[in-house]
């Protein structure tokens, strides 16, 4: 055994799947005062540990390939020691490290409600034994389940409930590291800001649900015009944002007049409409904020000069 795990600063033990005994480091052998490594596991653990290791750790290991945080207490010639026990198998056998522990009255608790359903599992042997093995079953499903659950709730933070586009809160996490992937690879990113023209009139006319229903149909002429690795969302009301990884002034310039081209001619359920682009450059030193904004001023341009139309931040500003 190498120098160093033999005098660790912990117990360490190597058990075949019969829990035999194969190596010991010298810290142990001090921890329960033996001179020479035991032959079985058994032999240094009290009986409601030896039952409650007997009752778990076989399936647990077989069915995981590792046990974690297993409380169980050594025999040894000072007395009883309580210890943290972690193992993992590897190769055929069991590698085992047990820390120390101060004993509280909330372990000693756990432990005797521990015994007392070992005991009462080892005298049902066969049938506690596959009663735990539905458990575990069932803990398994109910695992998958809630990470289906997470998975379906960051979701929901993530995506506007009415047009089903990603939210604001979506970009501004994507944005930060796009810029600054940007910055470090000199890759192209451009930003596109969306807003229909005269929107307050299609709600004031039509109502509230027409409303909703262009925002909709929006959202997916959107989706439709886009690549899957660009990223679009609505800021609020009827203002979209489309986020264009590795694309270039001109590229952007060119899709945006495209979107905008569509949504003029294009075939709208209710009403038609029209939408006013300001387009936006990452340049050096920008931040999220920074690239928004220039994308914002453009979209105020592009409004105050007639609407229906596309402008880019850099035509303004050289």
């Amino acid at each position: 055994m190498d120098e160093q795990l033999n005098l660790a600063p912990c117990g360490y033990l190597v058990i075949d799947s019969s829990n035999y005994i194969i190596e010991m480091n010298e810290t142990l052998k001090q921890l329960i005062g033996v001179d020479e490594p035991l032959i079985h596991m058994h032999e240094m653990l009290t009986v409601a540990s030896r039952v409650y290791f007997q009752t778990y750790f076989t399936p647990s290991i077989k069915m995981h390939g590792k046990v974690e945080e297993m409380f169980l207490t050594l025999k040894s010639v000072n007395g009883r020691i309580p210890v943290l026990m972690n193992t993992a198998e590897r190769n055929g056998r069991y590698e085992c490290v047990l820390l120390p522990m101060t004993i509280r009255q909330e372990y000693e608790n756990e432990l005797l409600m521990a015994k007392r359903q070992a005991e009462k599992i080892h005298q049902e042997s066969a049938e506690a034994y596959k009663k735990l093995q539905d458990l575990m079953k069932e803990v398994e499903g109910k695992k998958q389940e809630l990470e289906e659950l997470n998975a379906q709730l960051q979701g929901m933070t993530e995506t506007d409930s009415l047009t089903g586009l990603k939210n604001r809160r979506y970009l501004d996490e994507q944005l930060l590291q796009l810029t600054g992937e940007s910055s470090e690879t000199g890759e192209p990113l451009t930003l596109l800001v969306v807003d229909i023209d005269h929107f307050k009139q299609v709600n004031d006319t039509y109502g509230h649900p027409v409303g909703d229903s262009v925002l909709q149909e929006l959202a997916g002429k959107l989706q439709n015009e886009t690549r899957d690795q660009d990223i679009v969302a609505r800021m609020g009301g009827e203002e979209f944002v489309i986020v264009l990884p590795a694309t270039d002034s001109d590229g952007a310039l060119k899709m945006a007049e495209r979107i905008r081209e569509n949504i003029e001619h294009g075939e709208w359920k209710h009403v038609n409409i029209t939408v006013s682009i300001g387009v936006a450059v990452y340049e050096s030193g920008d931040n999220p904020a920074g690239l928004f904004s220039k994308a914002d001023e453009a979209l105020y341009r592009s409004k105050s000069s007639g609407r229906n139309r596309v402008t880019a931040q850099w035509a303004y500003m050289q």
